[in-house]
């Protein structure tokens, strides 16, 4: 377990995101994953229903999307479980979205980082 494979598996993970890439989501978010914002709490099901509808539609991030982290730093816990927070922007072709502040829980399972949980919400001063 380092940090440089959870980096890696962040990016892969955000990439999975913003691309609409169901199958990888499926498989690097924990069976519990839940997602908290402002608007409630969402499941994994949930989130992953929500993004197969919104493919279907079109309306998935049609110009493409990116999340660009302006602050990360990592805390480990108990030899498999490591806190991500910072804060950063959803960059969606030509425009530029609030900054956010999240926190991110993963597990190391043995052979690969497993996200369990991610909190955003727009960033304080």
């Amino acid at each position: 377990m380092n940090r440089e494979d959870l980096k890696q598996a962040r990016e892969h993970w955000y990439a999975a995101y913003f691309a609409g890439d169901i199958e990888y989501l499926v498989r690097v978010q924990a069976d519990s994953f839940t997602v908290a914002t402002e608007r409630g709490v969402q499941s994994k099901k949930s989130q992953i229903d929500a993004i197969a509808s919104a493919k279907r539609n079109g309306s998935w991030f049609p110009q493409g999307g990116e999340k660009q982290d302006t602050e990360l730093s990592f805390q480990e816990s108990n030899g498999s479980i490591t806190t991500v927070t910072g804060k950063g922007v959803t960059l969606t072709g030509e425009s530029k979205g609030p900054v956010v502040a999240f926190i991110e829980t993963w597990e190391w399972k043995g052979s690969a980082w497993q996200v369990v949980s991610l909190s955003y919400g727009a960033a304080r001063n």
